[in-house]
């Protein structure tokens, strides 16, 4: 697991002839992808954002963090519901050990499911 722009992100990290190869799941690409549409329109890549490709999407990214001189981060938002204090304490504890937000957490998982549901239709 690597952190790129502020994003935890599972990969396969391969050194070959003094080169670093970073190779991502079908899977944990299009995660990162969505990632970063979505934190590259805090940094003012609004509409740009929607339309590039994923090459694209990495080359701003980096553009956007030498800039800023540190990670880019996911705005923070506030859940339009509530949960019960059990459930609360599992997301906040789960998010812990990945190193993600509790908000972070959630978009992870609505995205994977998002994409189980229709990848099966």
């Amino acid at each position: 697991m690597i952190n790129l722009f502020g994003n935890n992100v599972d990969c396969i990290l391969n050194v070959e002839d003094e080169n670093l190869i970073i190779t991502f799941s079908d899977e944990n690409q299009k995660a990162l992808k969505a990632y970063l549409k979505r934190v590259l329109q805090r940094y003012g890549h609004n509409s740009e954002a929607q339309q590039l490709s994923f090459q694209n999407l990495l080359e701003k990214g980096i553009e956007v963090e030498k800039n800023i001189g540190g990670n880019m981060s996911e705005p923070k938002i506030k859940l339009p519901y509530e949960f019960a204090p059990e459930v609360k304490e599992k997301l906040i504890e789960a998010s812990a050990i990945q190193g993600l937000s509790a908000t972070q957490l959630l978009i992870k998982l609505i995205e994977s499911k998002y994409q189980s549901v229709i990848n099966n239709h």
